[in-house]
Order: C-alpha cells, then sequence, then structure tokens
C-alpha cells in the first residue's frame, strides 16, 4: 500500500488505512505501508518509511508544498518495496499516491493497481485555500484530478463520491463504493467512565455532547461552535468535549469571547485505542462536516458506541446513519443547536436512535465487511 500523509496520526483517513489494513490481513492478505517519514508506527503494520524534511511536522490534513516536495522521495521507497516484496496489488490511498503509482507502473508493468480515493482532490484544495475557484489553479487541479480517477480502478467509501466518479468521466464498472467500517468489538457501548470523568473534572449529572474529528472551517468546526453557543443559552449545564486538533488555540478563543469556556473542554489528540473511553463520556455526538463528498467516519465510531448523533443534512451522513440520526440544514448553526437540544430533551428517542445505530454498525458497517468488499475488488482488477 502507498499513503502519501504522515501515517499514523489518529484522525479519520489514518484510521481508514489502519483498519482496512488490519481487515485485509486477518483474510490472509500480506501487505507493506509505504508512507511518510513522520508519523507513529501501528503494531502489526509493516511500514516502509521514506526521508522526511527536518522541518516538517504537520500532522494534520490537508494540501501543502512541502508533501508535494516529499512524494518523489515516498516514490522512490515504493520502487524499492515492490522490488523487495514483489506484491501482486499496488493499493495507492489518496490522489498522490494514485500518481506514485502511476510512476511505479513504468517500472513495474505487469502488476495490479488500484486507486482508493477518500474524497475529492478538487474540494480538499478549496477548502484548505489551496487554490481558488475558477482560478488557473483550480482548473489545473481539476483536470489533473479527473486524469488521475481515469488511470485505474477507484474504490470509494460512498455513494456520494460515486457520483463525483462518474462526473470525473469515470466509466461503468470502473469503481466501486467498498464503504467504510468500525471495529464492532472495540467500540462499543460501556458505562460512564467515572474515574476518567472524575480525571477530566466532567459532570455526570450535567448533558454532555462531543466531537471528535479535526478543528477545521471545512470540517464544520466554526458552525459548530456557533451552535453551541446557541445550546448554552438555552441550557447552561451542558458541557462539550472535544477531542481533536488543530487549532485549538482559535477555538479556546472564541470560547472565551463567546461565555463559552467553562462549558467547553479540549482534549487535543487521543489515542486511536483509547477513544472509546472517552466517547463514553458522552449523551450526545455531532457530526458537523460539510464537505459534500467526503467520507465522515466519526459517524461510524459513534454508532457503534451507541451513540444517538446530530449530523448535517448531506448525503453521505445519511447513508452512513440511515433512519438513526437526527439531521440539521447543512451549514444552519441555529438548526444544528435545536437538534442538539432536542436529543437532550428526548432522552428516551435519543436512547433508541443510539440502540439502533449499534445494531446497524454490527450488521453492515464491521471492517471485516469492508475487507472482503475490497478483497473481491482485487479478484477483478
Amino acid at each position: 500500500m502507498i499513503a502519501p500523509t504522515p501515517f499514523f496520526a489518529d484522525r479519520g483517513c489514518h484510521t481508514q488505512i489502519y483498519e482496512e489494513i488490519k481487515a485485509l490481513k486477518k483474510i490472509g492478505h500480506e501487505i507493506i505501508l509505504c508512507t511518510y517519514g513522520l508519523g507513529r508506527d501501528m503494531p502489526g503494520i509493516e511500514t516502509a518509511r521514506c526521508y522526511n524534511f527536518p522541518w516538517y511536522k504537520k500532522l494534520s490534513a490537508g494540501p501543502t508544498y512541502t508533501k508535494i516536495l516529499l512524494l518523489p522521495f515516498l516514490a522512490c521507497t515504493a520502487i524499492k518495496t515492490i522490488r523487495r516484496f514483489n506484491p501482486d496489488i499496488i493499493h495507492a490511498h489518496l490522489h498522490e499516491g494514485a500518481v506514485i503509482a502511476r510512476f511505479c507502473k513504468i517500472f513495474f508493468p505487469h502488476k495490479k493497481y488500484l486507486f482508493d480515493m477518500q474524497g475529492s482532490l478538487t474540494g480538499e484544495c478549496l477548502q484548505h485555500g489551496f487554490i481558488k475557484a475558477g482560478s488557473l489553479g483550480f482548473q489545473a487541479i481539476k483536470f489533473l484530478e479527473k486524469m488521475i480517477a481515469g488511470w485505474f480502478f477507484v474504490i470509494t467509501q460512498s455513494d456520494n463520491m460515486l457520483s463525483e466518479l462518474k462526473n470525473l468521466g469515470v466509466l461503468p464498472g470502473r469503481s466501486a463504493n467498498v464503504k467504510d467500517g468500525v471495529d464492532v468489538d472495540i467500540f462499543k457501548p460501556s458505562s460512564f467512565d467515572k474515574d476518567l470523568a472524575e480525571k477530566l473534572g466532567i459532570d455526570q449529572i450535567k448533558p454532555r455532547i462531543i466531537y471528535m474529528g479535526l478543528l477545521e472551517k471545512y470540517q464544520g468546526a466554526d458552525i459548530m461552535f456557533e451552535s453551541f453557543k446557541k445550546v448554552a443559552e438555552k441550557n447552561g449545564d451542558v458541557q462539550f468535549i472535544i477531542i481533536g486538533f488543530p487549532n485549538i488555540e482559535k477555538y479556546k478563543d472564541y470560547c472565551q469571547k463567546s461565555g463559552l469556556e467553562k462549558n467547553v473542554l479540549f482534549l487535543g489528540r487521543i489515542e486511536y485505542g483509547l477513544l472509546p473511553k472517552y466517547l463514553s463520556l458522552a449523551d450526545v455526538a455531532v457530526a458537523p462536516k460539510i464537505a459534500l463528498t467526503e467520507g465522515d467516519g466519526k459517524i461510524y465510531n459513534y454508532m457503534a458506541m451507541g451513540l444517538p448523533t446530530v449530523a448535517f443534512n448531506r448525503g453521505t451522513s445519511r447513508e452512513i446513519l440511515g433512519e438513526t440520526g437526527i439531521f440539521a440544514k447543512l451549514n444552519d448553526s441555529q438548526d444544528l443547536a435545536e437538534k442538539i437540544l432536542y436529543l437532550l430533551e428526548n432522552k428516551e428517542e435519543a436512547k433508541i436512535l443510539g440502540e439502533k445505530a449499534r445494531q446497524r454498525a454490527v450488521a453492515n458497517l464491521s471492517w471485516q465487511a469492508v475487507g472482503e468488499r475490497i478483497d473481491r475488488v482485487y479478484s477483478i482488477i
């Protein structure tokens, strides 16, 4: 596998890669992950890392010029690993990974190649301010994305992204939705962790809302904190538990200016294996992502934990949650606040939604099922 990202950094993209590898290994595949020099090694994952520039320490998502400069180094690492390991399949994550795979194909033309797409390249570059809509850079990235999408068979995680691939000109039969997943044995309903709550200063009696993910504007974080202010105006006892990074100081400053400082607890980055303990502290979970073409791995974890979830009304969130979620109008902080308050005020309905979400996760969203779907794709490419 090729993953041009600082794996592992306790965020959604990395979780997906990690869990895919685990699921594929369980059904007999041997895998080596080629990734950047920055990141944390994970147990059971054989990893080949490329050179890293001493100044490059960015673990959060988003395009940077340094990442582009690192691509040739990762390409060299991938070629060396392919020569040594002699794999049957080169599985490339993200658009940059597909570019490296295309380069590898010059040297290894008879291998099987697969592109694992997690979102729109053009959309991501726009969201991060890397390009401006309508600019020459925008046109160039759009052209590049269309070209990349046509190189290999593409797997993705939602029907929304399949539609995006169709718009990019990908032919029928050249893509598949393998969906995302969750480890339902690790993420499962559990009792409130009183010791952890006491350590963090969380009151079990007061209502508790949790968010887990990147603290970025394009993830809906600005709108989410605006909604938190509106919730706190109606219920001054509410506690907001925030697991995520970067921009913690930015949002702490917002909370201080908005009178939310006493209501919001920022926990920063939490190691993936510890997340179930922290998720057990919440009554309700929120998933405010606004990007239309991206998946949302946090929702799977919320569902497996049996947490009732409020998300914005976008295709991917509806596809994941089905009838087990509460949906607010996209980009509407007032409606998001009202939906959060609704779940806090209707505890029995919230409990039923959480139970249904858990059942849906177990039945349809396990990583074992994802691994089997990817394995079927391997057999036909």
